[in-house]
């Protein structure tokens, strides 16, 4: 009985095999949609069915490391004076496949999946792999009254307006030594030096002016009458959260040409909640209207609308939020220029839009739980880049780019004031170590950190705290603070042995004081006064090879009316150094190596603890595929 079972075992198999090799067996068997992939080896498909059109995975790996010593250090940093680091600190994956295909003509699918080693010391469960920004479903639909497309789930970058749903992308006025962790491929190494120099702006992905947004996306194009549109409902960055409390945002816009121009109708509007009970609210609302005309060779532009704050104890109403734009071409005034006024209300804010909050403490709508700060810009008054506005603020900005032979130059001018007298207190940067100063603290968004605890790192940034001591006894400001900034971009491009050499200038030059001023204040009227130079140098040393310098320096300087060290009786008195160089290699057409070497040094004569130098490395190796 075995030795027959065992011979069917045998037999059985080789019969179906030669059955399947006879044509006219293999229709009795199987369907007919299968008939043409069977062969004497089995069932097993040679191609597979096709069930998706244009499917495509894409992405990056990106290694990168930094080594950092410091022979002179903060006391948090000075219990570690070297520290080595793999991986980026900003969160940014390792490794991010972008896979996207289409389930039918007009119906696509995407998704990214990251792998990410954090390094923490918690062993495998830190091995974070997931999915970086969610599967997203999008849709498209043609008709004759126009097309429509709908974005639904993962994480989208989307912008409406300024003033709605936007973030700022300023004049292009930047160093470009330090790379970003989002900075795209180029066809040749120098390509973003070059750009630079001939464009004034260099290639972005998509995330550059937009806002990220998850939910459900509705818009309408190419509709009658010249009209467009566009709904979205869902969370941003400051909703979500692991609470179960409703927290929302929504809003959308409205289009319609007009001749050469257009008006838009925009609304954004975020709602949350504070309790179990879904009594208390929390949130913001803005409307405005977007204009854009040219006529005589002049353009105008701009947005005007209302918005408001509310919350179980502020309840101030609604306010104005104005910005216009003339720009005027170089027949009528020599240079092209373009004029820019500005007023925004004490009563406004929009976390999701361009401008900063530096009115409403309590401003912050998002139920995360966590221990680090949730808006992630400066509050109080800043000093602020040209372009970059803040709400309870008014005033024009004045800007510029034209070109001298080889040189071609970009300036800007701001001058503003607050609209009510609020904060008592400045914050200012620290770009020329900026990077590297945010560096001393790996993980979060700490506040209140450094030697004398008015230092908090905001995303690859750092910024300063400085109280007022011309306040009432109740620590209310006594004065209206004004504001001057002048800024410089100059660019220069010449060979060296029939080398491309690219040499670029920054400057910034900038003042708070308690009067107006036409200009920037270089004397100790002013509150505060912040000077930062950068110099940068690009040799194109070989067809694959890039030779990049930097060299910057800032100076801080405060009056007696800021706070003073109680023990030298004097305020602020800040010098910061910053050399490197380094080099951007191309290994291939999808690979590079970025090599940087800075050295730093940076000292308060009057705050003697606040002082560090040392040097840091960095390594990056980025390959797309």
């Amino acid at each position: 009985m075995k030795i027959k079972l065992l011979t069917g075992i045998v037999l059985i198999p080789n019969l179906i095999f030669a059955q399947l090799g006879s044509s006219a067996n293999t229709d009795s068997i199987y369907p007919a949609h299968l008939q043409r992939r069977v062969n004497v080896t089995g069932v097993f498909p040679k191609e597979p069915i096709k069930k998706l059109e244009n499917f495509s995975i894409s992405g990056y790996y990106r290694f990168i490391t930094n080594v950092r010593k410091l022979d002179v250090a903060y006391a948090e940093q000075a219990k570690t004076p070297v520290n080595i680091f793999v991986g980026d600190d900003g969160q940014i994956p390792q490794l991010s496949l972008n896979m996207a295909g289409s389930v039918s003509a007009t119906t696509r699918f995407s998704t990214d999946f990251y792998l990410w080693t954090p390094m923490m010391g918690g062993g495998m469960p830190e091995n974070v792999k997931g999915l970086n920004l969610g599967v997203s479903l999008n849709g498209s639909h043609s008709t004759s009254y126009g097309n429509f497309e709908i974005q639904c789930g993962g994480i989208n970058w989307y912008a409406l307006s300024p003033f709605t749903f936007h973030t700022n992308q300023g004049y292009n006025r930047y160093s470009l030594f330090e790379r970003n962790p989002w900075d795209p491929r180029t066809k040749n190494i120098d390509d973003r030096y070059n750009s630079f120099y001939t464009q004034g702006a260099l290639n972005q992905d998509l995330r550059w002016g937009n806002q990220a947004f998850q939910g459900v996306i509705f818009e309408g194009n190419d509709l009658p009458n010249g009209f467009s549109t566009s709904i979205m409902f869902g969370k941003t960055q400051l909703n979500g959260g692991m609470m179960a409390l409703p927290n929302q945002s929504y809003g959308g816009k409205l289009k319609k040409l007009i001749g050469t121009g257009n008006v838009t109708f925009n609304s954004f509007n975020n709602q949350s909640y504070t309790d179990s009970l879904i009594q208390h609210g929390v949130g913001f609302n803005i409307h405005t209207l977007t204009f854009e005309q040219t006529f005589l060779g002049l353009k105008i532009s701009g947005e005007t609308g209302a918005g408001r704050y509310f919350s179980p104890s502020t309840q101030r109403g609604w306010g104005e939020a104005i910005s216009v734009k003339l720009n005027t071409p170089a027949k009528y005034t020599l240079i092209p220029l373009q004029f820019h006024y500005f007023q925004i209300s004490p009563k406004v804010l929009n976390n999701s839009s361009v401008f900063w909050n530096s009115s409403i403490r309590e401003g912050n709508t998002s139920s995360n739980n966590s221990s680090d700060q949730i808006v992630l810009a400066p509050f109080a008054s800043a000093l602020t880049q040209v372009g970059q506005v803040t709400n309870n603020r008014k005033g024009f900005e004045i800007n510029s780019e034209f070109e001298v032979k080889k040189f071609k130059f970009n300036l800007g001018y701001s001058n503003s004031r607050e609209i009510e007298n609020i904060s008592s207190q400045l914050t200012y940067g620290h770009p020329v170590n900026g990077l590297a100063l945010s560096r001393f603290w790996r993980w979060g968004f700490p506040a209140n950190v450094g030697p004398y605890g008015n230092l908090t790192k905001v995303y690859r940034s750092v910024f300063e705290t400085v109280n007022l001591t011309d306040v009432t006894p109740t620590k209310q400001p006594l004065n209206t603070k004004y504001f001057n900034v002048l800024e410089v971009n100059a660019k220069y491009r010449t060979k060296i042995l029939n080398k491309d050499l690219y040499i670029n200038y920054l400057g910034s030059y900038s003042s708070v004081q308690n009067f107006y001023s036409n200009v920037t204040v270089f004397t100790e009227k002013a509150y505060l006064r912040a000077y930062y130079h950068q110099l940068e140098a690009y040799l194109k040393l070989t067809k694959r090879v890039v030779w990049t310098n930097y060299a910057g320096w800032e100076r801080i300087i405060a009056n007696y009316d800021t706070e003073i060290n109680a023990v030298t009786r004097r305020p602020r008195n800040q010098t910061g150094y910053g050399f490197a160089t380094g080099l951007d290699i191309e290994m291939s057409k999808g690979a590079g190596l970025y090599l940087r070497q800075r050295w730093m040094d940076y000292y308060d004569s009057s705050f003697p603890n606040n002082k560090y130098s040392g040097w840091e490395s960095t390594v990056e190796v980025k390959i797309f595929f």
